[in-house]
């Protein structure tokens, strides 16, 4: 038997086929994963799963469910994304960084940064990737790399992690006038987390400028004495603080943040510094 096809009817169906394929190619490689959005109050609260995407020119995420029903949130209307599985790169990359082996864990990096964009992962890879170039001396290229992450997605800025590497890259450019302006602003409408960390990384501008009585006053100390509740920057502070006493000769000083930090937070790495 023979079948005969209308040469446009094959080619609009071919056209079809092969627009379906470079969709759901585009698609995958865009990141797509299995997840849970928890909406926002505003936006009526609830949770919708299933297959979910990032359309980073919407500003939305797409989310195909278990029924095939294809749903569109605004990133807006999202206040947090869970993963049902992280990538399983990251952590070895992570620990990779953490030892020095910053070169094996630059690609992995940034696969993840890319393919987990605004899921999450993506910020924890951005933040080890910019370690990583910080450690290899590639400081240009860690803050063109944060400066992407925070183009498109500003609340990345948030994260005290995340902005906390940023301004270590910065200080390193020596950019100071830039960095005292967003720390500054940082520390008037940011969290309580940012806050403090902006307050460390502002000592550390004014110790890069010989200026130690300025960063012990305007940063370090600050942090010590009112974001006590932040735990996670404390020993950092209270190490950087003893450092600035020393530098000044102000030993009698030092002793009292040492014992703090000793006491306080014995297993931080910045308590193994004074060992």
């Amino acid at each position: 038997m023979t079948y005969r096809y209308h040469h446009r009817g094959v080619q609009a169906i071919l056209a079809c086929a092969f627009a379906v394929m470079i969709a759901a190619s585009t698609a995958w490689a865009g990141g797509t994963h299995r997840a849970t959005l928890v909406k926002t109050q505003r936006a009526g609260g609830g949770r919708a799963s299933g297959s979910v995407r990032y359309l980073a020119a919407s500003k939305a995420f797409e989310i195909q469910t278990k029924k095939k029903v294809t749903i569109r949130v605004k990133v807006s209307d999202v206040a947090r994304v869970i993963l049902a599985k992280q990538p399983a790169q990251l952590g070895g990359a992570v620990t990779a960084v953490k030892r020095g082996q910053f070169a094996s864990a630059i690609g992995p990096l940034k696969q993840i940064k890319d393919a987990y964009e605004m899921f999450g992962p993506d910020l924890v890879a951005a933040r080890y990737l910019a370690i990583a170039y910080l450690g290899m001396n590639k400081t240009a290229e860690a803050v063109r790399m944060c400066e992407d992450v925070l183009r498109s997605n500003p609340t990345a800025a948030d994260s005290g992690e995340f902005a906390g590497v940023y301004w270590d890259a910065l200080l390193k450019e020596k950019m100071h006038g830039k960095l005292l302006r967003i720390l500054n602003d940082a520390v008037q409408r940011g969290s309580r987390e940012v806050a403090a960390v902006a307050l460390v990384k502002r000592g550390d501008i004014y110790m890069d400028k010989r200026e130690t009585k300025k960063a012990l006053l305007d940063g370090y100390l600050r942090t010590v004495l009112m974001f006590r509740d932040i735990k996670s920057i404390q020993p950092e502070a209270l190490y950087k603080a003893i450092k600035a006493h020393e530098a000044v000769n102000e030993h009698h000083h030092a002793e009292k943040w040492r014992k703090i930090l000793l006491s306080g937070y014995p297993s931080s790495e910045y308590a193994k510094k004074l060992n």
